[in-house]
């Protein structure tokens, strides 16, 4: 019993000692280089064929430092091909991208796959690097090339570009406020001025310079007409304290219409007016006469209206009676006052509304 006990654990023991061994036995690694002689600086491919049990796992080598062996770097593994040969076999190829820059002949030793956790190896290659023939007597040698100047890539120089145009934009955009701002620091001054005048003065200088300005010589009609009408509206305002500016046109000759004394009055302002909101609103383009006909009425109109200043009386000199040359005194010529303040608070309340 002892003797047959010996012999099953003997047997059993050479089973578990040489299964890693028959396992790998099933494994076959081969290791193939398209081309075993290569000029320096070429490339060429590795190549490992592994064929073996399709449920084992296999492991290819990744080579540490991208170097085969010492002179012959690897530039590329690329990606491990598989194909099935049956449902208990597989066939796997992984290719490596080689190179060498120094000449001679390279000894690659067997590869190691590992097969679940028990090693395979290839078979062993050798290598050839050569060099170039040179001719000696026909070379030529050149000198080395001075530094060359990079290409113009505008991508380079994009951030200057964006920088320059946006101080550009900066700049403008600055020279045009600072432009607004004396524009409007001198309008502002002129309306001060015209504001210390009185009405009439104020309106026939603003009729005056629009005369000689002539935009309509240059088509700009409703720039005129627009002009026109907001001198004649600020008169209005200032000469008969109403909000002439805000009013409408209608509104406005309505308050010339009541008094009778003013028809003539109203017949010049309703020309004006309507034609410049025709103008303004409706685009329409006047006849030709009809600027300097506009023009005339305006001024007939503040003339015709306009607010005569009463001497102030102790300002006036009376008139002393004077000798004659023949001794008799001279008859004092007394002026007559234009207006007393009474015949004036009735000439202005004829143009006040009713």
């Amino acid at each position: 019993m002892n003797v047959k006990r010996y012999l099953f654990h003997l047997v059993m023991g050479g089973m578990i000692l040489t299964a890693p061994i028959l396992r790998a036995q099933s494994v076959t690694l081969d290791a193939v280089i398209d081309s075993v002689t290569m000029p320096i600086g070429q490339q060429t491919l590795l190549h490992l064929t592994l064929t073996g049990p399709s449920k084992a796992t296999y492991a290819f080598p990744s080579f540490v430092g991208d170097s085969l062996v010492n002179g012959v770097e690897i530039l590329e593994r690329l990606p491990v091909d598989t194909l099935e040969l049956d449902p208990s076999f597989v066939k796997l190829r992984a290719d490596y991208l080689i190179t060498s820059f120094d000449s001679g002949l390279y000894y690659i030793p067997p590869i190691k796959v590992m097969v679940d956790k028990d090693p395979v190896f290839s078979n062993e290659l050798a290598i050839k690097i050569v060099t170039y023939d040179v001719d000696t007597a026909n070379y030529q040698l050149f000198d080395i090339k001075g530094v060359q100047k990079p290409p113009f890539v505008l991508a380079d120089y994009l951030w200057i570009l964006l920088v320059i145009l946006l101080a550009a934009v900066l700049g403008l955009g600055g020279w045009w406020l600072y432009r607004r701002y004396l524009k409007r620091k001198a309008h502002q001054a002129e309306e001060d001025v015209l504001a210390s005048l009185p009405p009439h003065v104020a309106a026939i200088m603003a009729l005056d310079k629009l005369k000689t300005d002539r935009p309509w010589i240059a088509g700009r009609n409703k720039e005129f007409y627009t002009r026109l009408s907001d001198i004649l509206r600020q008169y209005i305002e200032r000469r008969f304290q109403v909000n002439a500016p805000e009013m409408t046109t209608s509104d406005i000759l309505a308050l010339f219409q009541r008094d009778k004394d003013t028809q003539s009055v109203y017949q010049n302002l309703k020309q004006i007016l309507q034609l410049s909101d025709l103008v303004k609103f409706a685009k329409l383009i006047p006849l030709e006469n009809e600027h300097d006909l506009s023009l005339m009425n305006a001024y007939l109109f503040v003339n015709q209206t306009k607010q005569e200043e009463i001497p102030d009386p102790e300002t006036q000199k009376e008139t002393l009676p004077e000798a004659s040359v023949d001794g008799n005194v001279a008859e004092t010529t007394s002026v007559p006052p234009t207006s007393t303040a009474t015949d004036d608070d009735d000439e202005l309340k004829k143009y006040q509304p009713k």
